[in-house]
């Protein structure tokens, strides 16, 4: 499963920033070191001009010593102010170095002065050395860092076009899809609607052509114009569902009479394909919480479907019981019922079984009357009867008293 996306954009920010963080403190470690190499190299420089000087006391007479020492007091005092591992009685043996009289006592000490001289300049370059080192250590890791980071932002540059690649591709497919339904939905809804728009046409056409009584011919042509209401109905119904722009207004109602006026509304269209519609109403009421106006053109398009799968002289038997806490309403049909493969498919938009499509229909009516189980907290299911023919079943939750 591919990590949802806030995650990764959040997961790929705290890795770029260990990144940045870490390269930070190796930058401040470089240049900490590049200013410790620095002084180093300064008190180097100055612990080998400190060995020169003492050098070039050696044997000289005592008048000539006072200059020099001079010179080798201000070399001492700048390396102290470099917080140097200086050597704290320098500063005495130059003060005993100009009243010594002695030649071969002041030798003496400068010899001992100079092994120390020595002994300095040897650690500043053992120090200088031991920077050196930590500076190369450091320069190589932060040049392996910045190339970790180029490689990294590189990847991620690859990874983004890659997703950006796929979600244009995803969108692309939905966009097609979004066009084949589009062109399905005007065909089907072209022919439904051409057929009982034809009907009614065709029977005004005659009626006005043969006089006399027009009653039965107006009668069908109520019957049409009722069941090409219905069909918008139902794709108006599905597309504003679709959409989320609907709010049902969910309130007690008795079920009873939401059966009753879609059976009303059913009755001409039956009349016109010749099924009798069979229910008997149960004698206490069966209260729900619905939004009637949905809960019927939802019933209505089972009914429909019901009719639709009938052959003329069946009956449509509608049953409406308590069971429990819930109530159970189902509309029953004696047509050729359903395949296996069409059963978990059928409350799908558009999609109608080979007898279905043999029949007509726009495949929008057991969708909405799905959505609009699942807005009441109900269950719908389709089956095909022992018996022959199929089923539809609504389940409700019962209203609490």
């Amino acid at each position: 499963m591919p990590e949802p996306r806030p995650f990764a954009i959040a997961r790929g920010f705290a890795g770029w920033l260990v990144m940045a963080a870490a390269l930070a403190a190796l930058m401040a470690g470089f240049v900490f070191s590049l200013r410790s190499a620095a002084r180093q190299f300064e008190i180097a420089l100055l612990a080998e001009r400190q060995a020169g000087v003492i050098a070039g006391l050696s044997g000289q007479p005592l008048e000539k010593l006072k200059p020099r020492l001079a010179e080798y007091r201000a070399l001492v005092a700048r390396e102290g102010a470099l917080a140097s591992p200086a050597r704290g009685d320098e500063m005495a043996r130059i003060q005993r170095l100009t009243t010594m009289a002695d030649a071969a006592a002041r030798d003496a000490l400068l010899a001992t002065m100079m092994a120390g001289e020595r002994a300095e300049v040897a650690a500043a370059r053992a120090a200088l050395d031991h920077s050196r080192r930590r500076m190369v250590l450091l320069g190589g890791m932060l040049t392996l860092l910045a190339l970790a980071s180029a490689g990294a932002g590189l990847w991620r540059l690859i990874w983004a076009n890659r997703a950006l690649e796929r979600e244009v591709v995803a969108r692309s497919a939905q966009l097609q899809a979004v066009d084949r339904s589009r062109r399905l939905f005007f065909a089907k809804a072209s022919h439904e609607l051409r057929t009982p728009v034809a009907a009614m046409r065709s029977l005004a056409e005659v009626t006005l052509a043969a006089g006399g009584d027009q009653a039965a011919a107006l009668q069908d042509v109520v019957a049409q114009a009722q069941f090409l209401s219905h069909r918008i109905d139902e794709m108006l119904s599905l597309a504003s569902a679709e959409e989320g722009k609907p709010v049902l207004a969910l309130a007690p109602r008795d079920l009873r009479d939401i059966v009753a006026g879609a059976l009303e509304a059913a009755g001409p269209f039956a009349r016109l394909v010749e099924v009798d519609l069979v229910y008997d109403p149960p004698c206490d009421p069966v209260a729900v919480r619905a939004d009637g106006r949905w809960l019927t053109q939802a019933l209505l398009a089972i009914i429909d479907n019901g009719l639709k799968m009938s052959d003329p002289g069946a009956a449509l038997e509608i049953t409406l019981e308590r069971d429990g806490r819930h109530a159970v309403l189902s509309v029953a049909d004696h047509g050729p019922g359903l395949g296996d493969a069409d059963l978990p498919l059928i409350f799908e938009a558009y999609y109608q079984s080979a007898e279905g499509r043999h029949r007509g229909g726009t495949g929008l009516g057991l969708a909405l009357a799905r959505w609009v189980a699942d807005q009441h907290g109900a269950a719908i299911r389709a089956e095909n009867r022992p018996t022959g023919g199929a089923r539809i079943v609504l389940t409700l939750p019962l209203e609490k008293a």
